[in-house]
């Protein structure tokens, strides 16, 4: 099994980046991901989510904004067919 294909980014990638750059003598002024997964933000401490927050908050980095290109709203939405669609089998 591919597992690269069931990870979801919680925000460690991230996180890693911020600390490499700081440890370089930089300023992070700010994160963009394509899509910030709310979830991960601060959910309940018995959801077994990782928290961004606290997570962040350990490192010494939550002062830096991290902010999403696209809104994971959107992810929910269900898409529609145009009538007459056939599906080929291929992956696109």
């Amino acid at each position: 099994r591919n597992l690269s294909r069931c990870q979801v980014a919680t925000g460690g990638t991230l996180s890693s980046g911020v600390e490499l750059v700081r440890a370089m003598g930089a300023t992070v002024v700010e994160c963009a991901c394509v899509v910030e997964l709310k979830m991960f933000i601060d959910p309940p401490a018995d959801s077994g989510l990782p928290s961004r927050k606290k997570s962040w908050e350990e490192k010494g980095i939550a002062d830096v904004p991290v902010w999403g290109l696209v809104s994971e709203d959107i992810l929910t939405l269900e898409g529609e067919l145009p009538p007459g669609y056939v599906d080929d089998g291929e992956e696109h």
